[in-house]
Parts: structure tokens; C-alpha cells; sequence
């Protein structure tokens, strides 16, 4: 009897840790409290001239006469993120020296509560990402992935594509366009996709390396599927991410601030910890 009592016992125990595990994950993360930060107003420019008539229809659609000229962003939202089956949710803040560097910190939570934090920088064509029990950096697969994941990024601040002079834009079709972006070879351009209706994109996709040491890229697209504007730009609000191999996204990100033009050099210059918070 004793040792039934035990097994009981113990099997009582494991499905109130399982239960209890599963029910913190239905708490969304606690939005982050904006910090008090300086911005400098932008100036504006025209729209270059010969862009593909998809791209010309998505300028109009997200700036509208003029572009501004964005040189910072502090991206800031929550996310659902999956692993393994399970589905956790986040908080994040993304820093971007447009078109140069960024910075991203990232919170898993529990109960609302963080547990989990993640520190990931790219900066001068290096990335470090500082994981929970492991740290990557010195990897050139990884510095690939990264370079490409800033310019995919640079949808939330999208004056970049169009001030700065080294992007390139292919023409494909009448609602597809392929995005060139600096520091990368052809086989890690971008194919875009753009909503007829509306002007805005649909899709940015390419092919990725998702781990280090990776000899094979993965098709890697990112879906948007809700819009709002933020300093007068149109900027992506809900979005989703996912692996090729995968059979689902792997994140779905709600961005609650877009904020433009503030300085973001201590961030980048301090790799851990949080800044101007």
C-alpha cells in the first residue's frame, strides 16, 4: 500500500507541475514600459525615381508624398513564440541603427512574469546572441543570418529601403519585387510580395541559415497580416515568422511602438543588461 500511495503521490505531483507549467503559458507578457527618450524630427525626401510599380504603390501607401528619413528605431510588442510544440509568450525591444546595427532584448515569460531573457547584437558585420546556457558569436553563418534578419527587420522602419543608396529593388512582377540588400550575396536577396489593393507587402522571404555551423540555408518568410501607423508611417503590426521545415510559424509579433530617431549608441555599446529602461 505504500508504494502505491507513493507512485500516487508522485504522479499527483508531476501532473500538477505539467498543469501548472502549461497554465503560466496562457498569461500574456507584460507590455514594456516605454522609456523617456529623445527624438529628433526627421526631414523628408522624394521618392526615388524608376522603382518597380509595386514598390512605387507600397511608398504611396506607407509614406505617402514624402519619406522620412529614419536613422534610429526602438521597435517595442510582445510575441507568441513557439518551441518544440509549445507555444510561450514574450515581450521584446528592438533597436536599430538603420541599415548599420541592431540590438535585440527579448523576454520569455511565465505568469506574465520574465524568466527567460535574451541578448542578441549585430554590429560592424558580427552577431552575439546570448542564450539561455549558450552563447554564439565568431560564427559566420550566423553573421549571414543576422545581416539578412536587420534588413527583413527594416520593414518596421521602412525609409531605409529608399535613403539608403546601396539597396537595389528587381522588378519581377505586377505584385512581386526582389529586394537587394547590402553586404550580402545574391542567393541572400529577398523576394517580395505586395498586395494589389492596398499597396502594402504581403510576404518577405529568402533563403536563411538557422543555426551555427549550418551548411544549407532554409526558406525563411515573414507574413504581414495587420497594419497601423505609427509617427505617420505604415509599419507592420502583426506579423508572423516560419522555417520552411516548419508545418506553422514559429513567432507571431504585435508591435505596440515604433518610436524614430532617438539615439541608440549606448544600447549598442553595451552588450547585456538593459539600458534606458
Amino acid at each position: 500500500m505504500l508504494v502505491v500511495k507513493v507512485l500516487a503521490g508522485l504522479l499527483i505531483t508531476g501532473l500538477v507541475v505539467v498543469v501548472a507549467a502549461w497554465l503560466g503559458t496562457q498569461f500574456d507578457a507584460r507590455s514594456f514600459d516605454l522609456p523617456e527618450v529623445e527624438t529628433n524630427d526627421p526631414i523628408f525626401v522624394e521618392s526615388p525615381a524608376n522603382l518597380p510599380p509595386p514598390v512605387a504603390r507600397y511608398v504611396d501607401a506607407a509614406f505617402g508624398e514624402e519619406i522620412p528619413v529614419i536613422e534610429s528605431a526602438l521597435i517595442v510588442g510582445r510575441a507568441d513564440l513557439t518551441f518544440n510544440g509549445v507555444t510561450v509568450p514574450g515581450r521584446f525591444k528592438m533597436y536599430h541603427d538603420a541599415g548599420e546595427a541592431y540590438y535585440h532584448y527579448m523576454q520569455v515569460a511565465w505568469f506574465s512574469i520574465p524568466v527567460l531573457t535574451v541578448h542578441e547584437r549585430f554590429l560592424d558585420g558580427s552577431a552575439v546572441l546570448d542564450l539561455p546556457g549558450n552563447r554564439v558569436e565568431d560564427e559566420p553563418t550566423i553573421d549571414a543570418a543576422a545581416n539578412q534578419g536587420m534588413w527583413a527587420e527594416s520593414i518596421w522602419l521602412p525609409s531605409i529601403y529608399f535613403t539608403d543608396d546601396r539597396v537595389q529593388w528587381v522588378a519581377v512582377d505586377d505584385v512581386t519585387t526582389r529586394l537587394i540588400v547590402p553586404n550580402a550575396p545574391e542567393e541572400e536577396s529577398f523576394t517580395l510580395r505586395f498586395d494589389p489593393e492596398t499597396g502594402l507587402m504581403t510576404e518577405l522571404s529568402t533563403y536563411r541559415y538557422r543555426d551555427p555551423g549550418d551548411t544549407e540555408r532554409l526558406l525563411w518568410t515573414n507574413r504581414m497580416l495587420e497594419w497601423g501607423e505609427f509617427n505617420g508611417v505604415m509599419i507592420p503590426t502583426v506579423s508572423e515568422t516560419q522555417w520552411g521545415d516548419q508545418d506553422s510559424p514559429w513567432a507571431v509579433w504585435r508591435v505596440e511602438a515604433a518610436i524614430y530617431n532617438l539615439d541608440v549608441s549606448e544600447r549598442m555599446a553595451q552588450f547585456g543588461g538593459d539600458v534606458n529602461d
